[in-house]
């Protein structure tokens, strides 16, 4: 039986999106709510590649969002655990690991990458990311969640990211206001099919993304040509 069966009927993917899917490499950067959320589902999608980039270890706080991760995995390497669960979902799945935090001086380790999803929760990963994007020509997802409000932005222009977040400082963290675990699953998802549009050649939404999920209030921001 072909595991990918419900997903090849798709007429928007299809074997030929499938087969793009394999041959897929795609970095994770950040494995907190939405990175492990986003890794799966990745995973699962049959993405053939998946490198994920952190230097963290699981803490108990983090529980009630991360969902990859149990209580025996408190105190361990996070790029360490997620691989070996991961593994165990898909095993045709390549998953590389990078247990450091990314910055402008080492995001040369992205270069092997088709797609980079940003997952972190600090700017100053952001803007790594998006300069990288920016020598690199590649494409980049951005994805954040605080509170009950998450953000999706498929970055094609990184001068536009730059622009919209060039002097902002990080976004609200979830250490100051919270976060509701259902959100993180509901950014990861919007997160996950932006990106699998991406690598199957499809149409992807070019404006920012913004999910309330308390008052399950969907907005389509426009930013392209506003900047």
């Amino acid at each position: 039986m072909d595991r990918y069966v419900r997903q090849r009927v798709l007429r928007q993917i299809g074997d030929e999106g499938q087969e793009k899917l394999k041959n897929s490499k795609v970095a994770v950067v950040g494995l907190g709510a939405l990175g492990t959320l986003t890794a799966e589902l990745l995973v699962r999608a049959g993405v053939g590649k998946i490198t994920l980039v952190d230097k963290d270890v699981g803490d108990m706080v983090d529980l009630h969002r991360q969902v990859l991760f149990e209580e025996r995995d408190i105190a361990q390497k996070k790029v360490v655990v997620a691989r070996e669960k991961l593994q165990r979902i898909n095993r045709n799945v390549q998953i590389d690991v990078i247990d450091d935090f990314l910055r402008d001086g080492n995001s040369i380790m992205l270069n092997d990458c088709d797609l980079i999803l940003d997952c972190t929760d600090n700017m100053r990963a952001r803007h790594a990311i998006n300069n990288f994007c920016a020598s690199s020509d590649k494409k980049w997802v951005h994805a954040a969640a605080s509170g009950v409000t998450g953000n999706v932005l498929v970055v094609d222009n990184p001068e536009v990211f730059a622009k919209l977040f060039g002097g902002a400082a990080n976004l609200d963290s979830c250490e100051e206001i919270g976060v509701m675990n259902s959100l993180t699953t509901m950014i990861s998802s919007l997160q996950v099919t932006e990106a699998i549009k991406i690598l199957t050649g499809n149409e992807y939404c070019k404006d920012l993304i913004r999910f309330n999920a308390w008052e399950n209030k969907y907005e389509l921001i426009k930013i392209y040509g506003n900047i």
